[in-house]
């Protein structure tokens, strides 16, 4: 089992600005959506939001001081962030009540896929640049 993650404040940083930087380009995803651009049935722009979603929110877990949250070990941190993340990707098949019922989501397999190489990618991402030069 590894170790506890300890993280020097200049990577705890870093890690913040991968996470800030990866849920804040959701947005203008979001927005090209939007647009009437034939750009908008393309397939990264589809899952695009499921793949910087789960990334950055596990970053800005691991940039977290919350003592918390330094309990658990890089791969804890990943599932956790894996079940939140797919979890938020099963619920839209639930029937929603009253004038949510009007909200439309689009539960797709590749948004799950998406999810699950977006959490892969961010543990490896993360594990390298804790074991990049021994502990930074």
């Amino acid at each position: 089992m590894e170790p506890n993650i300890i993280l020097s404040d200049r990577t705890k940083r870093f890690f913040g600005w991968i996470g800030l930087t990866c849920l804040l380009l959701i947005i203008p995803v979001k927005a090209i959506r939007w647009s009437d651009e034939a750009i908008v049935a393309s397939i990264i722009v589809g899952i695009a939001p499921s793949a910087l979603g789960p990334a950055g929110l596990l970053f800005l877990i691991l940039s977290s001081s919350n003592p918390r949250l330094a309990r658990f070990t890089l791969l804890q941190t990943t599932v956790i962030v894996g079940v939140i993340a797919l979890g938020l990707e099963f619920i839209q098949l639930i029937p929603r009540p009253g004038i949510l019922a009007k909200v439309h989501y689009t539960f797709d397999w590749s948004d799950v896929a998406a999810t699950l190489l977006s959490v892969a990618v961010g543990y490896a991402v993360a594990r390298w640049l804790i074991h990049k030069k021994g502990k930074p």
